[in-house]
C-alpha cells in the first residue's frame, strides 16, 4: 500500500466494537462521535456509545479522536443570541470528551448540513453571510476553548460547495491551519451491493474494505478540496474518508466509515494535542 495510516470512524450505529481486534487488523487511528447539535432534549445530543468507545480505543493502543456533528442554532433562538447556542454545543462537546491526553487527536467539527438540511439550505440561499458567520464562530470559538489549537475540520464538497466554497480572504474564512478531514467516495470498486435502507438500496461500489482501497485508490488524492485548504491546485488534507460503506463484520455490526491519514502512522502526532 501507499504507506498511509488506516483508520475508521464510528458512532452508536456500530453498536459493540471489538477494539482490540480493530488494532490487530492494522488500523492505527479511530474517531468516535461524541455529540450532535444544540438541542439537549434529543437522544443524539450525547452519543450513547462514546464513553465506552473513547476508553476502549485508548486501551487498544489506537490514536483516538472525537467529533461533534454540528447543528444550527435552535429555531426558537433569536438571531441576536445565535452565538449562545453555538457556544453551548461546543462547550457540551468538549465536556463530553473531557480532558484530552497528549497524543489524542485534536477535536473534530463535523461541518455538514445533516442535522437540519432544509434549514441550512434556506439560510444559505437567503443570507449566505449569516451561514458563514455560524461556521466561522464554530471554528473560532472551538479554537479559543482549546487555547489556540485549531480543531480538525471534517467536511465534503456535498455541503461545502453549498456554502459557495468560501474563499479564505474574500469570505473571511482563514482556517487553513485547521487540518482537513475530507469526505469523498470514489465509486466502482465493486459491483453495487445491498446496504441498509429502503428495500433495494445499494452502494455505488464504494470501497468495502482496505484491500479495495489498496487495489483501486492506492496513492490517489481526494477530489474537490475546498479553497480554504488549497483547492485542486494545492490540496492540503490530513484525513480522507473514502467510504461510508465499509464492512468489518468480525469486529462490529453495520457499515463503518473507512479513512486514511495522509502519511504514515508515525506522523499522526502532527494532528494531535501536544503535552
Amino acid at each position: 500500500m501507499d504507506g498511509r495510516a488506516l483508520g475508521i470512524d464510528v458512532s452508536h450505529h456500530n453498536e459493540d466494537i471489538d477494539w482490540d481486534g480493530v488494532a490487530q487488523a492494522g488500523i492505527s487511528f479511530a474517531f468516535a462521535k461524541a455529540s450532535q447539535g444544540a438541542d439537549p432534549t434529543t437522544s443524539w445530543y450525547t452519543d450513547a456509545t462514546f464513553a465506552t468507545n473513547w476508553q476502549a480505543m485508548k486501551d487498544a493502543g489506537l490514536v483516538r479522536g472525537a467529533y461533534h456533528f454540528v447543528g444550527l442554532p435552535l429555531p426558537s433562538t433569536p438571531r441576536a443570541s445565535w452565538n449562545d447556542d453555538i457556544h453551548s454545543q461546543i462547550d457540551h462537546f468538549l465536556h463530553v470528551i473531557g480532558p484530552l491526553d497528549p497524543g489524542d487527536l485534536r477535536p473534530v467539527l463535523d461541518l455538514e448540513d445533516g442535522d437540519s438540511p432544509k434549514r441550512w439550505k434556506s439560510l444559505i440561499n437567503s443570507d449566505r453571510d449569516a451561514a458563514l458567520s455560524i461556521v466561522r464562530e464554530m471554528i473560532t470559538y472551538t479554537t479559543a476553548q482549546l487555547d489556540g489549537t485549531p480543531p480538525i475540520i471534517y467536511t465534503g464538497s456535498f455541503w461545502w460547495s453549498e456554502l459557495g466554497d468560501p474563499d479564505p480572504d474574500d469570505d473571511n474564512m482563514p482556517f487553513g491551519s485547521s487540518r482537513l478531514w475530507m469526505a469523498q467516495y470514489p465509486i466502482g470498486m465493486h459491483s453495487p451491493m445491498p446496504v441498509p435502507g429502503p428495500p433495494g438500496s445499494t452502494d455505488q461500489g464504494e470501497a468495502g474494505n482496505f484491500a479495495e482501497y489498496s487495489s483501486h485508490l492506492d496513492g490517489h488524492q481526494p477530489r474537490h478540496i475546498p479553497k480554504v485548504w488549497g483547492g485542486p491546485s494545492a490540496p492540503a488534507w490530513a484525513f480522507w474518508q473514502f467510504s461510508e460503506f465499509g464492512r468489518l463484520p468480525d469486529l462490529m455490526s453495520g457499515m463503518v466509515d473507512l479513512d486514511v491519514f495522509n502519511g504514515p502512522a508515525s506522523q499522526l502526532s502532527s494532528c494531535c494535542m501536544g503535552p
